[in-house]
């Protein structure tokens, strides 16, 4: 997939990026960032958000709401290819973020995908070092929706016995891709998915196993 540019050929924000940002950015982020620590804290339970963000379209506005809430001019973003085609995107991004692009997935420090058969892989982008296993990625996933049907059984810290969580969809690589980035610990990608109207998170610690044990992860999720 094609990356981001740098953040030194980003294009100068236009008057339309100008429009659109978090209506009161200081108590939606902090309701926003509230609520994706909750998440993180009890993987796989789903969280309903609302956001009055108005981004270009091609992007769910509470996937822009959510990186409004964590990216910063510290933090660099990368953005698959169907985000960072679209220019006036990368202008709003720009101008109400400010975050440096990574013209690498590896580089970044949030990417963010689109769920689906031909999401990237998630060993490209950055695992930490096992001295600052923090220096790895988080990874924005945009999926059509979440329920807490019994597709996968999570469990680890965090999750009294089993949370279930249907994600649809996602690449039909993904479990095993998850279950070798878990086998990382305490390396390893975090994963917060975003529905048009919710999020739910999986940190690197928690484990995934089919709900069903005679499914195959062949079989697109």
């Amino acid at each position: 997939m094609a990356g981001m540019m740098s953040h030194s050929t980003a294009p100068d924000a236009s008057l339309d990026a100008m429009i659109g940002g978090l209506g009161d950015p200081v108590f939606q982020t902090q309701r926003l960032f509230r609520s994706i620590m909750d998440a993180m804290a009890r993987p796989g339970t789903i969280h309903p958000l609302k956001t009055d963000a108005q981004p270009p379209a091609s992007i769910y506005p509470l996937t822009a709401a959510v990186l409004a809430t964590l990216a910063d001019a510290d933090t660099s973003l990368w953005l698959e290819a169907a985000f960072a085609g679209n220019s006036a995107l990368v202008n709003w991004l720009t101008f109400h973020i400010g975050a440096p692009f990574a013209a690498e997935p590896s580089e970044a420090s949030f990417a963010v995908l689109k769920g689906g058969k031909d999401m990237p892989a998630l060993d490209g982008f950055a695992k930490g070092a096992q001295d600052y296993p923090d220096r790895s990625a988080t990874l924005i996933i945009e999926v059509e929706a979440l329920s807490d049907k019994p597709q996968w059984g999570l469990s680890g810290p965090g999750i009294k016995d089993q949370n279930s969580l249907t994600v649809s969809v996602l690449s039909s690589l993904f479990v095993s891709q998850w279950q070798d980035n878990h086998a990382l610990f305490p390396r390893g990608v975090d994963i917060i998915f975003v529905s048009p109207d919710a999020i739910a998170c999986l940190p690197r610690t928690t484990r995934i196993a089919l709900a069903n044990p005679n499914a195959s992860d062949k079989q697109e999720l």
